[in-house]
């Protein structure tokens, strides 16, 4: 029986040659224009411009157009169409690159695999989820980036880059329809505001009722319901010296997504709960609640000499989190859960790079953060009220640099260190029934050294090979009612990769490959409802990614995507049993995608442009015991996108589709409660990913 994975690699051949087919005999002749070559991709992954073939580290780069046409909406849409990543909604970003990531929340935790916008740190995982609008671009870096970006990115990071204010006056306004009564408006004004000053401004309100109905109450469930705003000016103080400042701000209005049963043992129906007659049923005895108010400002000063470059980023960041989940997922009083979570955070980066430099490239910089956070999480039962107040000051200190040095014609050697510092000052109180019954207030300190030495080579001025060793490391923190820390983690990271273009710069082909040992890291399991951090001991991950994007002719872009990963714990033993062998949560074996687009140039400058997406994401283990009721299925999702534009894009009118088959897939699985609201692992619950979903997308550009 053939693979599901090899299926997909077919599918995809046939693909592109069902594309080639279709096409004119006109566009088959111009295949040697110099149109049809593919456009330099330049990123910021060193903390600097770069283009991407010349950057030794692994790097997905999608632009905002492309994000538009894939029909990404979100942090979590941008997975199925990346190689190496996985996010999961389970009422917060979690972020695992190359199967690197963590599930813990609180105050005094932290993610292990990190996102960045505009080149500040997003501390809060329940604020890392994200609309993806008014974007230049995204960049995906996988593996410890434990030089440059340094805090927590264990894993790698996902670096957001918003559009910048333009010279010249032009504006966007959008407006979608579609199933689920689904509303987004969206406008973008950007300009000159004086003759050294220039500044953009975009808002956008997006509204959907929600996927499962309640027939007893009326209400629907995992709905959308946002604001958000983002703004930026940019002054050109001197000839020299460009400051910009810019501002967002977000607030949902939503119920989130709720978790579901995958079954409903007959002692339900016998205590009197309401049995669903569809999957697209959810009857709860509580509303969900995902009230999340997120914001921030920040000012990038950056200063241009002829030998150097000064650069400082400061930013204040602040989050306040609402939420109420019904964890027995029945119209029972069995278990709720409410979580408040109040962040403040302060950033500031400063960056010193030479220019123009002849054989040696470095650059240096210092970091610093201070977040002040609160939170509550609340376990309310028949009978009985838990509550687990804490409180967390964190303060974070770095000094990092990192040299590029061509040895010889085409030879560069690389070496970076990074020096952290971080302590957190951590209090809790444990109430019972409004009672304290427990409780204390203690700190703890971190401190790490992380290298990386690296080399690239030029076979020629099309191909680059690369090796890299690396270490990463993540602080370690303190959980929920518990004054106990757990210990940082760390991993040493070992990458060789290709970089290539072919045929007249027409195929772009990029390999990378891993290895990684890591070390103490901090593992998550929930006990009644509570979760509970603990250092596993040792894993081992390796595996690759393989990108590939063409142009065969003008106007015909095609794109593969395969990743590979084996991520298996070496040493863990979980209440006196060994996991070793087991495999990583959140860590698919392939991922594999394929995307097809041509633009059509029809009479009068006008055009009609055609884009297929098909993504494949193998079996996932979402607990580290592996145990089958907590894996998710593999699966297999199809968009699609019709693209109608007048003469000089103007006007566009699109229609598209996503989950085109309609296919319910897992993005997260947990234990869930019996009949009496104990919990069994026997009785797990689900986070769905999104159905079926189609409408019509109309854009005016001036």
């Amino acid at each position: 029986m053939t693979a599901p994975h090899e299926l997909l690699l077919n599918a995809s051949a046939l693909g592109l040659l069902t594309a080639l087919s279709v096409l004119p005999a006109h566009a088959l002749a111009q295949s040697t224009s110099s149109t049809a070559t593919l456009e330099e991709v330049v990123v910021t992954a060193e903390k600097r411009e770069t283009n991407l073939q010349d950057t030794p580290v692994s790097i997905t780069a999608v632009t905002g157009e492309t994000l538009q046409a894939m029909g990404v909406a979100t942090i979590e849409d941008l997975q199925l169409f990346t190689p190496g990543v996985t996010i999961t909604n389970d009422s917060m970003a979690i972020v695992n690159i190359r199967g690197i990531g963590t599930s813990a929340f609180g105050v005094a935790t932290d993610p292990s695999s990190t996102v960045h916008y505009d080149g500040v740190y997003i501390p809060r995982p329940t604020t890392g989820y994200q609309d993806m609008f008014d974007v230049e671009r995204v960049e995906l870096l996988r593996g410890p980036q434990g030089v440059l970006f340094g805090r927590n990115s264990a894993g790698g990071t996902l670096n957001i880059t918003s559009k910048a204010p333009t010279r010249a006056l032009e504006g966007v306004l959008s407006a979608t329809l579609g199933n689920y009564d689904r509303r987004t408006f969206s406008g973008t004004v950007s300009g000159p505001l004086g003759e050294r000053v220039r500044g953009r401004l975009t808002l956008m309100k997006n509204d959907r009722d929600g996927i499962y109905a309640n027939p007893k109450t009326g209400e629907t469930y995992q709905n959308q319901n946002r604001f958000a705003a983002r703004g930026a000016v940019e002054f050109d103080v001197t000839e020299a010296l460009e400051l910009v400042l810019r501002a967002d701000y977000g607030r949902d209005r939503e119920t989130g997504y709720p978790s579901v049963r995958l079954s409903y043992p007959p002692q339900f129906a016998a205590a009197g709960a309401t049995i669903p007659t569809g999957e697209d049923q959810l009857i709860l005895d509580t509303r969900p609640r995902n009230n999340v108010e997120n914001g921030g400002v920040s000012a990038t000063a950056t200063y241009v000499t002829a030998p150097l470059t000064f650069k400082s980023i400061t930013a204040y960041r602040a989050s306040t989190i609402d939420q109420v989940l019904d964890v027995d997922a029945t119209d029972l009083f069995l278990r709720n859960l409410t979580l408040w979570e109040r962040s403040r955070s302060f950033t500031q980066e400063l960056q010193v790079s030479n220019n123009d430099a002849e054989r040696l490239e470095w650059i240096v910089g210092a970091f610093y953060l201070r977040e002040t956070a609160r939170d509550q999480l609340q376990i309310l039962e028949p009978g009985r009220t838990l509550a687990l107040p804490e409180a967390n000051v964190t303060n974070a200190a770095a000094l990092y640099g990192q040299a590029t040095y061509e040895v010889m014609d085409r030879l560069r050697l690389t070496g970076g260190l990074r020096y952290s510092y971080e302590k957190k000052d951590f209090n809790y109180r444990v109430r019972s029934d409004g009672v304290d019954v427990g409780g204390e207030a203690v700190e703890a300190s971190w401190k790490a050294w992380t290298p990386k030495v690296g080399v690239q080579y030029d076979l020629n001025d099309d191909m680059m090979v690369y090796a890299s060793a690396t270490r990463g490391f993540k602080s370690g923190g303190f959980q929920l009612g518990d004054g106990r820390p757990f210990r940082p983690e760390y991993i040493w990271a070992y990458e060789g990769g290709v970089k290539s273009m072919f045929w007249d710069r027409r195929l772009r082909a990029n390999l990378s490959v891993f290895f990684y040992d890591y070390t103490d890291m901090q593992v998550v399991e929930y006990i009644n409802g509570v979760a509970t951090t603990t250092n596993a001991g040792k894993a081992t991950l390796k595996g690759g990614e393989l990108e590939l994007q063409a142009r065969p002719v003008a106007g015909l872009d095609l794109t593969a995507t395969a990743a590979y990963l084996d991520a298996k714990y070496d040493r863990f033993f979980d209440q006196g049993v060994s996991l070793a062998g087991k495999t990583l949560p959140n860590a698919p074996k392939w991922n594999l995608t394929f995307a097809a687009q041509y633009r059509f140039e029809l009479p009068a400058g006008q055009a009609l442009t055609l884009r297929g997406d098909v993504a494949w994401r193998d079996e996932v283990e979402f607990k580290a015991n592996n145990l089958p009721q907590f894996a998710g299925a593999a699966y297999t999702l199809f968009n699609a996108r019709a693209t109608y534009s007048t003469i000089d894009d103007r006007w566009e009118l699109a229609v598209f589709g996503k989950n085109l088959t309609d296919e319910r897939y897992a993005t997260y699985k947990t234990v869930g409660t019996d009949a009496t609201g104990v919990s069994n692992p026997a009785l797990p619950l689900a986070v769905y990913g999104e159905p079926r979903q189609y409408g019509v997308q109309v854009m005016r550009r001036f």
